[in-house]
């Protein structure tokens, strides 16, 4: 008779030790992670000086032409966008995001479709620019364009 209730005893060990590790959830209830947000990969991600170089101002003694940047955000990733906008590098050689870089934020809304925002770039000089949308998950970025500081405009 003890021996059984040994038996029985390491039976219900055993099964409390693989319910603990296996746990009792199936695929089905787990939660469905977020992501980030996605941008449309088209010629919707413009970034083109506006009129002849013409456009812009002298900001410290420096003339800056505008550039209009134009993107488009196809899915929030699963919650809300809580912010978006552009981010640029004045070199060719980095990758801007939100922490390195420049950035200009559009807007705080949760959004999908189109944006844009002009930003001024200094003449002569080249530019990496990205569109970005940060959600709770973390920030998306749209693709890396180049974008050009144009020319001296004649006064």
């Amino acid at each position: 008779m003890e021996t059984s209730k040994r038996n029985i005893y390491r039976v219900l060990v055993i099964f409390s030790l693989l319910f603990a590790l296996g746990g009792c959830s199936s695929d089905d209830d787990e939660q469905q992670e977020s992501k980030v947000p996605t941008f449309k990969s088209t010629s919707n991600n413009i970034f083109r000086p506006l009129g002849d170089g013409g456009n812009g101002e002298y900001i410290d003694n420096v003339w800056h032409n505008t550039v209009r940047c134009s993107a488009n955000i196809t899915d929030n990733g699963g919650s809300a966008i809580i912010e978006y906008g552009f981010c640029w590098v004045e070199n060719n050689t980095e990758t801007p995001t939100v922490e390195k870089g420049n950035k200009i934020k559009v807007g705080t809304s949760d959004i999908t479709g189109d944006y844009s925002a002009d930003i001024l770039v200094k003449t002569g000089k080249s530019y990496h620019v990205r569109a970005y949308a940060r959600n709770s998950s973390g920030v998306g970025y749209g693709e890396l364009k180049s974008a050009f500081g144009g020319s001296l405009s004649p006064r």
